[in-house]
């Protein structure tokens, strides 16, 4: 992942989060058609957990109260992100080397 300064910190932590969200579609489409199946079960039950609660109309604050309805959804989702780091970081390295490796003439 590459480091830049950001708005929270000097690897910008918000940076991180939306880098590490971008990541979450690949790694879920790499591991439903069975490219990809080096992530921890307790990982895939995060992931889903988080898409069932920001989906799920019944939230510890009400999403209907704008502003701050969503803060448990936000927290929730950088919850996952931050608990998932390591395993998103092994899956960009997995899906580099996939690339490099598809790249090289034979």
């Amino acid at each position: 992942m590459a480091r830049t300064t950001g708005t929270l910190g000097k690897a910008g932590l918000l940076y991180r989060l939306l880098f590490n969200l971008k990541l979450i579609i690949p790694l879920i489409r790499d591991y439903w058609t069975g490219k990809y199946r080096k992530i921890p079960l307790l990982s895939i039950i995060g992931i889903l957990f988080a898409a069932v609660y920001l989906i799920n109309p019944f939230d510890l604050i009400p999403d209907y109260l704008l502003g701050i309805g969503q803060i448990d959804d936000v927290l929730v989702l950088a919850l996952c992100l931050f608990l998932l780091e390591k395993d998103l970081q092994d899956y960009e390295r997995w899906k580099i080397s996939q690339s490099s490796q598809g790249e090289r003439p034979e």
